[in-house]
């Protein structure tokens, strides 16, 4: 029998994102992330800056945020958006 032993460093983020709409261009995410252990903090243009940052501040390497895996991810998390607006209530 093998045993796995994961270590867990729990670490808390507070992040908040907008939408800006400049006139004549695409819209685009921001956002602001803190880390709520420690007196780091940043603003950021995507995801692949959130993950530099989440990597900085823990000292892990996460996983990679391509193009692909963000679009992955948007699609995922709209379906599953669309599921609770479809789930009824109790």
């Amino acid at each position: 029998m093998v045993s796995v032993v994961r270590s867990q460093i729990i670490q808390s983020f507070v992040a908040r994102i907008w939408l800006e709409r400049a006139e004549g261009e695409e819209p685009k995410w921001r956002g602001h992330i803190q880390h709520i252990q420690g007196p780091e903090e940043a603003y950021f243009q995507g995801l692949a800056e959130v993950r530099e940052f989440l990597e900085q501040v823990s000292g892990m390497t996460g996983p990679e945020c391509t193009a692909a895996a963000e679009k992955e991810s948007a699609l995922a998390k709209r379906a599953m958006l669309s599921t609770k607006k479809r789930t009824p209530q109790k």
